[in-house]
């Protein structure tokens, strides 16, 4: 083996194969944030004055 090839094993390319639907070892940890939207209640302007409960969002 010359250099590059130690150096290219040492680092763990062993060539340039592709992983697609493939399982990677190591590759299964992690997270998502999903974001909610938003959900608006109208204070002012309601039916029945603005100083009552606010009505339930479901």
């Amino acid at each position: 083996m010359n250099c590059e090839q130690d150096v290219a094993s040492l680092m763990g390319f062993g060539g340039f194969n592709t992983t697609k639907n493939k399982k990677v070892h190591g590759n299964y940890d992690g997270a998502v944030k999903i974001n909610k939207p938003r959900r608006y209640r109208q204070y002012m302007n309601r039916k029945g004055g603005f100083n009552r409960p606010l009505d339930y969002i479901a």
